[in-house]
């Protein structure tokens, strides 16, 4: 069953006995975003765990009003933003938003656009006392929605304890590769020593996803040039021209999450399946590299009946409390004034999913 509007955004599934969950619209964890007078909407939506129940998100293009006065009219939109939730469950947490003033009243992004380049956030980890974080690169076409994704960077805070204004950030040198893999745009994982990378492939339709490999000592010293790609036998250097490396995940999207899930033992990963009215959809596998099960629709939100709705960007979260699984969705229009003309738009939603 369904209940619920648009306007108000309340959706309940009763799933069916063979899937074994309860699925909710988490109304109250949507509140964390729309509760500041000056961020007022934007997507992307990476979570990182910082440790001490810090949380740190990653936003794409964001508004920001710079009045305060928490409306779009007047606002800015900047290529990407971020925020510090305290507290493990977003129903009961506060969120801390953060971008660049350059004057009083101009605003920039965190990550400033550079040359006719704009970031998007890929995802982050916490790697001992540093932070690592992916970027994608972003430029315009005239073509398609207006954009593509045609690389990819990395940052490495060295005090992610301290507050984002005053983190030291270090911009990596990152290698290039020629199959146009998009390094961190899914799921980043630590497991035996390494650090692992979902990225997809772009520009394309399909969006294949591609593993990619570093080991943690070398995160830490600020080097990237020794990446891995799995080949579906086993690991090759990215230097390596006679190299090809084989997706482990087909028919994806941009930003995936994959994590570690103990209630399955496995892996899970998280996408969004449609263009315009979608699903948030679920693959699961006993290992990293695959391989993978068949795709299974987790949830439909109630916003699909919003005649211009784009939903997109599903994302896990597992170091959220709250909920056995907890993610979320992007809300867009495919018509940029229903911006300021739906206030519930453009705001990224939770579901909270609980096992029977």
């Amino acid at each position: 069953m369904a209940i619920g509007t648009v306007s108000g955004c309340v959706a309940q599934t009763d799933s069916s006995e063979n899937k074994g969950w309860l699925e909710f619209q988490w109304t109250e964890a949507d509140s964390l975003f729309q509760r500041d007078k000056f961020w007022v909407g934007g997507d992307g939506a990476y979570s990182t765990d910082l440790g001490n129940d810090r949380i740190l998100w990653l936003f794409g293009d964001s508004w920001i009003d710079p009045s305060g006065k928490a409306s779009r009219q007047g606002a800015t939109m900047v290529s990407n933003s971020l925020a510090i939730q305290h507290g493990a469950d977003p129903s009961s947490a506060r969120a801390q938003f953060y971008w660049k003033e350059v004057l009083p009243g101009k605003t920039e992004a965190f990550f400033p656009d550079s040359e006719g380049k704009r970031f998007w956030p890929g995802n982050g980890i916490r790697v001992g006392d540093h932070l690592l974080l992916f970027l994608m690169v972003v430029q315009g076409t005239d073509s398609g929605l207006g954009f593509e994704v045609t690389d990819w960077k990395a940052v490495l805070v060295t005090n992610p304890d301290d507050p984002p204004p005053d983190w030291n950030m270090k911009w990596l040198d990152t290698p290039k590769n020629q199959w146009r893999i998009v390094v961190g745009s899914g799921g980043i994982l630590s497991k035996d020593g390494y650090i692992y990378s979902y990225g997809a492939q772009e520009p394309g339709p399909k969006h294949d996803i591609f593993l990619s490999r570093w080991s943690e000592k070398d995160i830490m010293l600020g080097q990237m040039n020794k990446l891995e790609w799995w080949t579906g036998k086993g690991w090759t250097s990215n230097d390596d021209q006679e190299a090809q490396p084989q997706p482990v995940l087909r028919e994806a999207q941009t930003e995936v999450t994959v994590h570690f899930d103990p209630n399955l033992g496995g892996y899970r990963e998280v996408q969004t399946v449609g263009f315009g009215a979608a699903s948030l959809t679920s693959r699961t596998s006993p290992n990293l590299t695959g391989p993978w099960s068949e795709s299974d629709t987790l949830f439909t939100p109630e916003q699909v009946n919003f005649p211009r709705i784009m939903i997109y960007q599903g994302k896990a979260h597992p170091h959220l409390e709250g909920a056995d699984l907890i993610l979320t969705y992007s809300t867009n229009s495919f018509d940029f004034n229903d911006h300021f003309s739906q206030d519930w738009l453009y705001f990224p939603r939770f579901v909270r999913i609980n096992n029977r």
